[in-house]
């Protein structure tokens, strides 16, 4: 297999491969076009816009598209669209991914006969794994055969991407056409001549809106990454599966109360009330760790308790600029985030938290807070928005001698996570008190 890959601009995900002797280009920007009669003249349109002259036709039974690439990044005339060519050799929907050199993969496929948009574009395995891993969630894996090498989780089928695009196989139709060359002869005699009075200014400005439109695109691309690699790490974490809606809720990415209490009240039975003479003076825990503060008295010595503590820590204990009084042991967790579960009315969750509160008989304190803006994907040639999201906000903080395993037993959980717990003892006594969010749909 002749799998020598050029990269003409760097920054770009336009890539040009090599397979018996023919070129083809993946990373090109797909577009729906709108006008089945004139979809060459939405196509030349589109491109003269945006400043790409390169084109390749996707015509599905449901729709057209236009695969876009500028002609500077190597794509030139002539040259086949691997996502056309091998969407050319599927009778149905198919997503297929395979290697072409050392962690480098090649993705495409289709949805309904169309393209997926951003499913043309060579990879990383891991990246390729995560956007494999998405199209499942979305479900355009359900009616479409899967082509994936080894570590994908997925079954492996054959898949011989040399037999596929062999040149008996290749059509004319999957070539990249020049779309210049598309116009009419008026339209050529116009061009040329508003390109002659407009040779400086206007050269220098079609310059400057491709490099606009490609650091914007470039963008996008950028934050989608970002963005799938943030769920892949939260769907690590989660009970069950998560989509890239769920990354805008952030109740989505907090553990449960019942998961946390039990996490840290775990945590907490290996925290004895003194180490090697040191008071344990307060602890808290966030669902990322549970942090205790111990106090020296009488003759205990710092080399004491960092002895001590070796048998029960993992960390080393942190002694705090206070004449060497007080020291920090950090017991790490791991907590299992929460669901992405459909809010409650606000009146409903806010009167069933406090009545639960009250029934233990405990006055809770709460508060409307701020909802954090959501900050949306910029598009091609858009911006990224912030815009207001369609939940309120409320944080609470309760106090109790009874610990949060009894205490928050039976608290309602949907649209409520408990975010802190906190353990003090003073004059013998233990005492807790707990903070979390609130969220729900709004009047």
């Amino acid at each position: 297999m002749e799998n020598d890959i050029t990269r003409p601009d760097p920054a770009s995900w336009v890539r040009v491969l090599t397979y018996n002797g023919r070129k083809f280009v993946t990373g090109l920007y797909w577009h729906p076009l709108s006008t089945p009669r004139q979809f060459m003249k939405e196509a030349r349109a589109y491109g003269k816009e945006h400043g790409l002259d390169i084109v390749a036709i996707r015509e599905a039974p449901t729709k057209i598209q236009a695969g876009f690439v500028a002609k500077k990044l190597g794509a030139v005339k002539g040259m086949y669209s691997m996502a056309t060519a091998l969407a050319g050799q599927f009778d149905a929907d198919f997503v297929a991914c395979w290697k072409i050199d050392e962690d480098l993969y090649a993705i495409a496929g289709t949805a309904e006969g169309a393209i997926i948009p951003g499913g043309d574009l060579v990879t990383t395995f891991a990246d390729a794994k995560q956007r494999i891993t998405v199209l499942q969630n979305r479900g355009l894996l359900k009616n479409a055969q899967l082509f994936v090498p080894e570590g994908f989780g997925f079954d492996v089928r054959p898949f011989d991407i040399e037999e596929l695009l062999a040149p008996k196989r290749l059509r004319n139709g999957y070539k990249l056409r020049q779309l210049t060359f598309g116009l009419s002869r008026k339209e050529l005699v116009t061009v040329g001549v508003c390109t002659g009075l407009l040779i400086g200014a206007g050269i220098g400005f079609h310059l400057w809106q491709s490099h606009q439109e490609e650091l914007a695109r470039q963008a996008a691309l950028e934050a989608e990454r970002q963005r799938l690699a943030e769920l892949a790490a939260k769907n690590a974490q989660a009970k069950s599966p998560l989509d890239l809606a769920a990354l805008e809720h952030p109740w989505a990415s907090l553990p449960d109360t019942q998961d946390l209490v039990k996490a840290c009240s775990k945590a907490e039975r290996v925290l004895p009330l003194s180490i090697a003479g040191w008071q344990f003076e307060s602890a808290t825990c966030d669902g990322l760790a549970l942090a205790a503060t111990y106090q020296r008295a009488g003759t205990s010595t710092a080399k004491q308790f960092t002895e001590a503590s070796a048998l029960l820590f993992e960390e080393a204990p942190a002694f705090l600029i206070d004449d060497g009084n007080t020291v920090g042991v950090r017991v790490p967790l791991k907590v299992a985030i929460g669901s992405n579960e459909e809010l409650p009315s606000q009146d409903q969750v806010l009167q069933a938290v406090t009545s639960y509160f009250y029934q233990q008989g405990i006055a809770p304190r709460l508060a409307p807070a701020q909802a954090e803006p959501i900050q949306q994907l910029p598009g091609n040639d858009q911006p990224a928005i912030t815009v207001t999201p369609p939940w309120t906000k409320f944080t609470f903080h309760a106090e109790s001698t009874l610990p949060p395993v009894l205490s928050l037993e039976d608290l309602p959980g949907i649209g409520v996570r408990t975010t802190l717990i906190e353990t003090t003892l003073k004059n013998s006594q233990l005492a807790w008190s707990v903070a979390g969010e609130i969220y729900a749909k709004p009047q």
